[in-house]
């Protein structure tokens, strides 16, 4: 699932911080996908994962 999660975000449907706040567990994975396809752009150097976001 996380997988396909960070395709999405690849894909521009899906925003990171959005996905690691309501997944904090799927964040390694999310990372590792988005790395190995070369998209390390799209990993922000600090997202929260408490379930909160900044506005």
């Amino acid at each position: 699932m996380f997988r396909y999660l960070a395709q999405r975000i690849i894909d521009g449907a899906l925003q990171y911080d959005a996905v690691i706040a309501r997944y904090p567990n799927g964040k390694i994975e999310v990372d590792d996908y988005l790395t190995t396809k070369g998209r390390e752009d799209l990993i922000p150097s600090e997202v929260p994962t408490d379930g909160t976001m900044d506005q």
